[in-house]
């Protein structure tokens, strides 16, 4: 059994507006990109992950220290993934950043480490909720497998909005392994550090994601 101390703990505020808040910043967003209200709406994607990525970890239950490096980690990580994706075409394959995502460094957006941050907490955070007994191994393949499944939801939209753009007519198969490789240490570095994390406001943000990506592949 495990030593290390459970982050079981009820936080102050209350999780409740800020999830139908971030409901409706959802809702509002796939509508106005689906419909679409103006051309210039979906530039407010980094906007919106930034700001999903704070209101989540305002509600993380325990160390501070311990959260903010994990998120540290993540966001460097993940970005420099991408870099040296967009740069050489290893790692995920052949693909070119457009405008979308707001300001670049390497041809890489900067927001796309909150991007990695923000699924690889949330969607770790369900695991725990899924799998309450599994081993932490387990749970970081699992968060490695949920982090790829909803990159298959992801990279249509991505496409079809000029996020990015591959050089293969269909998304190569090395993206999906690269997406697996690059979570799986992460994934299983946050079961390690984390154990039973009580987090609302993440499990929303998992389910949103998924919903929004989901409702925009059906337009």
């Amino acid at each position: 059994m495990s030593t290390r101390p459970s982050t079981m703990i009820t936080h102050p505020l209350r999780a409740g507006p800020v999830i139908v808040l971030l409901s409706l910043i959802y809702a509002f967003g796939a509508l106005g990109i689906a419909l679409p209200v103006h051309s210039h709406f979906i530039l407010l994607t980094p906007l919106t992950l930034v700001a999903s990525l704070l209101l989540t970890l305002a509600f993380h239950p325990g160390s501070r220290t311990r959260l903010w490096g994990y998120i540290a980690l993540c966001y460097m990580v993940g970005f420099a993934a991408e870099a040296v994706g967009t740069e050489t075409g290893l790692i995920f394959g052949d693909y070119t950043y457009g405008h979308v995502l707001g300001p670049r460094l390497w041809h890489t957006p900067l927001v796309i480490g909150v991007n990695w941050a923000l699924l690889l907490y949330c969607l770790n955070v369900v695991v725990q909720r899924l799998l309450p007994g599994a081993s932490w191994p387990l749970r970081g393949l699992a968060g490695a497998v949920l982090m790829v499944a909803l990159d298959v939801l992801i990279e249509p939209v991505a496409i079809h909005h000029e996020m990015w753009t591959w050089a293969e007519v269909s998304v190569p198969l090395s993206n999906y392994l690269g997406w697996f490789v690059v979570a799986l240490p992460l994934s299983l570095l946050f079961h390690y550090l984390f154990t039973a994390l009580r987090n609302p406001v993440a499990i929303a943000v998992a389910l949103l994601l998924t919903g929004f990506f989901a409702v925009l592949n059906l337009v």
